[in-house]
């Protein structure tokens, strides 16, 4: 009884590889999954002063939060880039179940991949060596005027215009004087 059939073996190894799929490729491109608490996440939306017009990409999409809580104010346009594929088909049913597809998306791709010329707000809560390998993506594609919004992770050599030291919280507009600090 204790040993597995082979029936069971080939049903459980496409799950088993799904799974480690949905941990280590996150982990391994901009962080392991952590949601960003529904407190933070407010405050984080408060401080993008996100108003008709603007365009939310949320780097790292997770379970769709932040779309959902972007798209209540009028006129925001909010997109999702999420490469773990249980985490996107979750965010894309979430999208679905409340209506609001002509709001928001999401996008299964690498967000060092994703072209970001179109955002006027960025949010993510990855990993610190992402953010550090972001740098760069947000000088090349980010118009002047762009939001950054970042929960835990700083932009080395950056200036915030403002920092929620509570929640850690670090928020940078795209100006040429925010480009990287001259050593």
């Amino acid at each position: 009884m204790g040993y597995i059939t082979l029936k069971k073996a080939l049903f459980l190894l496409p799950v088993f590889v799904l799974a480690m799929c949905s941990i280590l490729l996150p982990a391994l491109v901009g962080g392991a999954w952590s949601p960003t608490r529904r407190r933070v996440m407010t405050k984080m939306l408060e401080y993008a002063k996100l108003r008709s017009g603007d365009v939310l990409v949320d780097l790292g999409a997770g379970d769709g939060r932040v779309l959902l809580a972007a798209t209540k104010v009028p006129g925001v346009r909010a997109v999702g880039i999420e490469i773990d594929p249980l985490r996107y088909f979750l965010c894309k049913a979430r999208l679905w179940w409340r209506g609001i597809g002509d709001r928001a998306s999401v996008r299964k791709e690498n967000f060092f991949r994703t072209d970001l010329t179109d955002a006027t707000v960025v949010t993510f809560y990855l990993s610190q060596a992402a953010a550090d390998k972001l740098q760069e993506k947000f000088e090349r594609e980010l118009n002047v005027g762009t939001r950054i919004v970042s929960h835990r992770r700083p932009l080395p050599g950056w200036r915030p215009v403002f920092v929620d030291d509570e929640d850690e919280i670090y928020v940078y507009r795209m100006h040429a004087a925010l480009k990287r600090d001259a050593v």
